[in-house]
């Protein structure tokens, strides 16, 4: 029995369609763990806040105004987490058996922990990445959203694959991300700056250079209902993920090539995503 207890922190957005499975998911884990669950509304428009108020009154909620993003949704939810550890987890997810029991017993067991991630299949419960190496010049022009690598059908130097063992890895997804409350608040929690996509790398990396250690953990897994966590758009999520990607390289690497080559790289990376996407037939 484990007895650390643990806040699940679900930023919603638009997630009425998912959110039920996934909270059910949740607490059928918690319930040989002491933990609290809080979700953050970034301003849903369809009915989130109240199904979750009657399905799962043991919820606290957050109410935001206005769409803050998912980066300042995670860090309104630790602040308000009462718990030692901080369960980041995507509203389209739904936790197998014992997938936070396995995720903090890996936790408890190794030393100078930053971040875990459970490991997430597809629908069709093929594997689906929730690690990568720290982006480079080199390895995002390969990455899973560039269109040299659709069309190449290489793989990806920056995903990483299926690891059979709890595995140190450079980055981790905040799809279903553990950390120490601590530890995240040591190394400044998300960086607000990056509305949607790629703030896990940077906290991750922010991890790693305060010493900490990333680990995939596949005894942990979930299946992820990918995009159906929002109504957002799949284009105006590729223009998200492109603009924060921009964002970690003029953070981390602010160079030449950072500040001129790749805004221009980016933008045509997106209009070629952007017709292929309008032009594909529906599978």
């Amino acid at each position: 029995m484990i007895t650390s207890n643990i806040s699940v922190i679900i930023v919603a957005y638009n997630s009425s369609s998912v959110i039920i499975n996934c909270l059910k998911s949740v607490f059928d884990n918690l319930r040989q763990i002491s933990g609290e669950v809080i979700l953050v509304d970034n301003n849903s428009t369809d009915n989130t806040i109240s199904i979750v108020s009657e399905k799962f009154p043991e919820v606290s909620i957050i109410e935001n105004k206005k769409n803050l993003g998912f980066a300042r949704g995670c860090n309104q939810g630790a602040e308000k987490a009462n718990n030692e550890f901080l369960y980041f987890l995507n509203p389209d997810v739904i936790l197998d058996e014992d997938a936070i029991k396995n995720l903090l017993d890996s936790y408890l067991n190794m030393e100078n922990v930053g971040g875990m991630v459970s490991r997430m299949r597809f629908p069709d419960n093929s594997f689906q990445a929730t690690c990568r190496k720290f982006p480079s010049i080199s390895n995002i022009l390969f990455s899973r959203g560039s269109i040299l690598s659709w069309l190449l059908r290489g793989d990806s130097e920056y995903t990483l694959k299926d690891f059979e063992t709890t595995t140190k890895v450079d980055a981790v997804s905040g799809t279903a991300l553990l950390v120490k409350k601590n530890i995240f608040q040591k190394v400044g929690g998300f960086d607000k700056r990056f509305f949607m996509y790629m703030e896990d790398t940077d906290l991750c990396l922010r991890l790693s250079m305060n010493g900490y250690n990333n680990y995939f953990v596949p005894s942990s897994g979930g299946v992820h209902y990918w995009g159906k966590g929002s109504t957002t758009g799949s284009l105006k999520r590729k223009l998200y993920h492109h603009h924060s990607v921009w964002k970690y390289f003029l953070k981390h690497i602010p160079n030449g090539f950072s500040l001129f080559l790749l805004p221009l790289l980016l933008i045509i990376n997106f209009i070629l995503l952007s017709i292929y996407s309008l032009i594909r037939k529906p599978e």
